[in-house]
């Protein structure tokens, strides 16, 4: 069973669970479990069965894909008070795990095992509310990743993505060109390039793990 000071963290992170009979909410807080994970530990193997569905109290989850040929693409991210769709998804459908999902920045997650979300969160009309709102959420940002891959050039994004890091403003990204990369769902031989085309022209500085922006105004007319 969890702690008062756990239930009530949860409650004000998933509003949701206040919504719930006080007996689904001692069921539910009585299965689930609070679990701590270190930044890159994987929560979930491609084609893995779920067993439990995570409710992320601090930290970041990253849901990827990982091509044949070893190249990553970020689909979305979960962090504090969101819960990871791909896992609800599973549940609804009896799928093994679509992709893969790795700890981003070091977690602590509320775990639900699959038969306790069933018995007791499928069947409640606010979770499925909740659940409407996040999967929108979620595939906004999922269609812009595909409509940027598909239809916008790999220059421009690396542009953007460097602005958007510095708020528009001078400062350190500190990156290495493979991350970079899958970000953009590009190589990192074409990134190296980019970047090195954008430090010939005054832009950034390059150094080990790290880009300066220098001329934010500079990014700005070449992107537009």
């Amino acid at each position: 069973m969890l702690t008062t000071v756990q239930i009530t963290k949860l409650d004000n992170l998933f509003p949701v669970l206040k919504k719930l009979p006080a007996k689904d909410r001692d069921i539910l807080f009585s299965a689930g479990q609070i679990v701590e994970l270190p930044e890159d530990q994987m929560l979930m193997q491609q084609r893995q069965q779920c067993q439990f569905v995570p409710f992320v109290i601090s930290g970041i989850l990253r849901i990827y894909k990982l091509s044949p040929n070893g190249r990553e693409m970020t689909l979305y991210r979960t962090a504090s008070g969101e819960t990871c769709l791909a896992s609800i998804a599973c549940q609804l459908t009896g799928d093994e795990f679509p992709a893969l999902a790795q700890v981003e920045e070091s977690a602590e997650l509320f775990m639900v095992p699959a038969t306790i979300y069933h018995d007791v969160l499928d069947k409640h009309l606010a979770w499925k509310d909740f659940l409407i709102n996040s999967i929108y959420s979620h595939l906004t940002e999922t269609m812009q990743t595909l409509e940027a891959v598909a239809f916008d050039r790999t220059d421009n994004r690396l542009v953007q993505w460097l602005l958007d890091q510095t708020q528009h403003k001078k400062g350190t990204i500190r990156y290495t060109h493979e991350a970079i990369a899958v970000e953009l769902g590009t190589a990192r031989e074409v990134v190296s390039r980019l970047l090195g085309e954008l430090k010939a022209q005054g832009a950034v500085q390059l150094g080990r793990g790290r880009i300066e922006v220098l001329n934010p105004v500079l990014l700005k007319q070449l992107l537009n």
